[in-house]
């Protein structure tokens, strides 16, 4: 646990266990597969929630030194990082930002999308898309992560950004950290969060943060 803690808060196990998989597939004696495979599910569940903890714990207790960060270009990379996750499940990741600066702590956006991504992939179906956008709103930088899943009832979006909430008809992710996490990055940063429902159906989250002058 202590090496967990220690770990830099940018980096997420995820991607990498998904480019294992692909080996174990490949290389693994057939009789291993299953084995292996659940401890990587494992990994990927414990990694996300050390995350969750120590990311909230951040947001919750530290003051926050915001500095101007390429929006666009962060979520470029984060899209680069995760796109082997969505391949995997037959998901296409959309980018659709603008070039925009916005205000927030160094690796507070990576997480936030990084949170955003996993929790879209989980749910959404195969051969779907997630779109990321990035817009100015007057004083704010607006991003968008657009997912056509089951989304959430009006009552759950109400509850979704407090920690261990669970997200009810949103499938496994019982832990409910992941929106908790990008609520209180998005508040530390005086920001804001909130879910609407995607047309068609699906879960649109709206995160808004101070833009750059």
């Amino acid at each position: 646990f202590f090496f967990w803690i220690r770990r830099p808060p940018r980096f997420t196990l995820v991607p990498y266990t998904t480019l294992c998989r692909s080996n174990i597939a490949a290389d693994a004696p057939a009789e291993l597969q299953p084995d292996l495979a659940a401890t990587l599910d494992e990994i990927n569940r414990l990694s996300r929630l050390a995350d969750g903890l120590l990311a909230v714990a951040r947001a919750e207790d530290q003051e926050t030194t915001p500095e101007a960060v390429q929006v666009d270009s962060v979520i470029a990379d984060r899209i680069a990082l995760w796109r082997s996750v969505g391949d995997e499940r037959s998901i296409d990741l959309v980018d659709q930002s603008r070039s925009v600066v916005a205000m927030i702590s160094a690796g507070h956006l990576e997480q936030i999308l990084d949170n955003l991504l996993a929790n879209a992939i989980e749910v959404a179906p195969t051969n779907s898309a997630i779109e990321v956008t990035a817009d100015r709103d007057k004083h704010n930088v607006v991003v968008t992560v657009v997912d056509h899943g089951p989304g959430l009832a009006p009552q759950a979006r109400e509850l979704a950004f407090r920690r261990f909430s669970g997200l009810g008809d949103r499938g496994s992710r019982s832990a409910g950290l992941g929106l908790a996490i990008v609520g209180s990055l998005a508040k530390a940063n005086h920001g804001s969060a909130h879910l609407d429902e995607t047309p068609g159906g699906g879960l649109t989250v709206v995160l808004s943060l101070p833009a750059a002058d």
